[in-house]
């Protein structure tokens, strides 16, 4: 099965997450041309598979990393104010 994903909606870290938590039970080679990643996936165990099942497994997993690299970039900075107000050694501590 090949999967072909815009690289300019999806990141790396997002594809790498998803061939990594597929990597138990498919082979996945990645190719990348300009802004198109392609992954070629085959089962480990040589089985047959449902394509339109993975495809829609794979897809969910990409939208789900990237809503939550998203979620994390937008809230980096609220983090790191909590990060330091929690460990501050003064209470008066001023972000500024």
């Amino acid at each position: 099965m090949t999967l072909t994903i815009d690289r300019q909606i999806y990141s790396d870290v997002c594809v790498s997450k998803v061939v990594y938590w597929l990597s138990a039970q498919y082979a996945i080679e990645r190719s990348l041309n300009g802004n198109t990643e392609t992954l070629s996936i085959a089962r480990n165990d040589g089985k047959f598979f449902n394509e339109n099942q993975l495809k829609s497994q794979c897809l969910q997993m990409l939208n789900d990393y990237k809503l939550r690299q998203t979620i994390d970039d937008e809230t980096r900075d609220i983090r790191t104010i909590l990060y330091a107000k929690a460990f501050a050694d003064d209470e008066n501590l001023t972000l500024e």
